[in-house]
C-alpha cells in the first residue's frame, strides 16, 4: 500500500519549497498577471511556458509524506497531578463535527476525576448554553466553532467569576498570543491551523491535475475559520499554478440541514462543465453529492476536501471521492483539557501554539482510507492511537 500522509511539520516545510519554486524570479523574462472577480481567481501567463515546472514543484511539495503521527506534539508535562473535583462543561453544537470534537470528553473527565456536563446548543446561538454552564458552576468551559462575540455577555460574566474558557475552530486569539483574550486559555484548530492544512493540500491538487485544476470550493462562510481556510487554499493554488482557477459555492447551515448542497453542486457543475475538482470545506458538506452527480450524469470531476469524517473515507474506499485531509477533532479536546490542567495547577502553557496546530495528513488511496476506517471512532482518526496514555503521562496520572 502506498503511504499518502502529510504531517503538518512536513507540510509546512513542503509549502516553503513549493512557494520558493513557484514564486517569481527577478532574472526570469516570464511575468504573471492575476485576473480576479468576486469569487473567482484566474492566473494567466504572458508567455507560453512557466518559469518553473509547476507539476514537478507541486509533486516535490506533496511528496513530503510520513506515516500517521504516533506521538502527540506536546512534550512539557504538568508540574504535578491536577486537582480532582473540577467541573467542566462541553458546549456541543448541532453540526456532525461537534460530537466528533467532544467524543472523548467523558474519558478525559473520568481520567481527571472531574465532573462533566454536556450542553447542546446551536452554533450561532450558544449564549443560553454558556449561561447554563455558568449556572451549574463550571470551572472550565470548552466550546467549538462559535466565536466569543456570540456569547460575549456570558463570557465576561464567567471571567469575572474566575471561569476559564477554551475554544476550537474559531479565529479568537487566546491569552497566550499578543493581543489575545484574557481567560481564553487556548484556541485549538484556529485560523493558523486551517491555513497550514489548506496550503499543504494545494500542491496535491496541482500535481494531480497536471497544473490544470479548475476548482470550486463548497463553503459555509458564516464561520470565520472556514473563510480563513478558503482564502489560504485560493492563495496557495494561485501561487503555484498559472492556469488553475478557483471559485466558491457559498452555502449555509440551513442549506446543509435541508439537504440542498447536492443540488447546488450539481447545478454549478452543469453551468461550469470545465470544473474538474470540487473541494469541500469540511466532511459534513458532501453528504449526498456523489449520488446527485451520478443521477445528473456528471462523472468527470473529482471530489476532495478538508477535515474528513468516516463517510468521506468510505467514499474514498468506494472510489467516489479522491482525497481528504485529516483533522483530529477528538485530539482537539485533549489539547483543550491540557490547557485546563495546566491552569488548574498555575502552570504556564508554553506550548499553546504547538498544541493549537493539530496534526494533519492527506488520504488519497482506498487502502489508506480503509486502514483508518478499521481503526474505529466517530471520526476514524482521532489523533495518535496512544494519545490518552500520552496525555495521562503529561498529567502525572498513574
Amino acid at each position: 500500500m502506498r503511504k499518502s500522509t502529510v504531517r503538518v511539520a512536513a507540510a509546512v516545510f513542503a509549502l516553503g519549497l513549493f512557494a520558493a519554486a513557484c514564486g517569481s524570479d527577478s532574472d526570469s523574462s516570464v511575468t504573471e498577471d492575476t485576473v480576479a472577480t468576486e469569487d473567482t481567481t484566474v492566473v494567466t501567463e504572458d508567455t507560453a511556458a512557466p518559469a518553473v515546472d509547476e507539476v514537478a514543484a507541486a509533486k516535490e511539495a506533496a511528496a513530503q509524506a510520513v506515516t500517521i503521527p504516533e506521538n502527540i506534539a506536546l512534550t512539557v508535562a504538568a508540574s504535578a497531578t491536577p486537582p480532582t473535583g473540577k467541573k467542566v462543561a462541553w458546549i456541543s453544537c448541532e453540526l456532525p463535527s461537534c460530537p466528533e470534537v467532544g467524543e472523548d470528553w467523558p474519558v478525559i473527565a473520568k481520567l481527571l476525576g472531574w465532573e462533566l456536563k454536556v450542553i447542546n446548543v446551536k452554533s450561532f446561538e450558544p449564549a443560553p448554553g454558556i449561561q447554563q454552564a455558568l449556572d451549574w458552576g463550571a470551572n472550565y468551559i470548552a466550546i467549538s466553532g462559535s466565536p466569543i462575540a456570540l456569547y460575549q455577555a456570558q463570557f465576561d460574566a464567567g471571567i469575572a467569576k474566575g471561569v476559564k474558557f477554551t475554544s476550537g475552530y474559531t479565529t479568537d486569539k487566546p491569552q497566550t498570543v499578543d493581543g489575545g483574550i484574557e481567560g481564553l486559555l487556548t484556541t485549538v484548530g484556529d485560523a493558523s491551523y486551517v491555513e497550514m492544512a489548506m496550503k499543504a493540500f494545494a500542491p496535491w491538487v496541482i500535481a494531480d491535475s497536471n497544473a490544470e485544476a479548475k476548482v470550486v470550493m463548497v463553503n459555509i462562510r458564516d464561520f470565520p475559520v472556514l473563510v480563513a481556510a478558503e482564502e489560504a487554499f485560493k492563495a496557495a493554488l494561485a501561487a503555484g499554478c498559472a492556469k488553475c482557477t478557483f471559485d466558491v459555492i457559498p452555502v449555509t447551515i440551513e442549506d446543509l440541514g435541508g439537504g440542498k448542497v447536492p443540488q447546488a453542486v450539481a447545478s454549478y457543475l452543469q453551468e461550469n462543465p470545465e470544473t474538474n475538482y470540487v473541494h469541500f470545506a469540511f466532511g459534513g458538506l458532501p453528504t449526498g453529492v456523489s449520488a446527485a452527480l451520478k443521477t445528473a450524469g456528471i462523472t468527470d470531476v473529482k471530489l476532495v476536501g478538508g477535515d474528513f469524517s468516516a463517510p468521506n473515507l468510505q467514499e474514498v474506499v468506494d472510489g467516489t471521492h479522491s482525497a481528504w485531509t485529516s483533522n483530529p477533532k477528538a485530539e482537539a479536546s485533549w489539547v483543550m483539557a491540557h490547557a485546563m490542567v495546566l491552569d488548574s495547577l498555575g502552570d504556564t502553557y508554553t506550548e499553546e501554539r504547538t498544541g493549537a496546530a493539530l496534526q494533519t495528513f492527506i488520504v488519497d488511496t482506498p487502502e489508506a482510507a480503509k486502514a483508518i476506517l478499521d481503526g474505529g471512532g466517530l471520526q476514524n482518526w482521532k489523533g495518535p492511537k496512544t494519545q490518552a496514555d500520552q496525555f495521562k503521562a503529561l498529567w502525572n496520572i498513574k
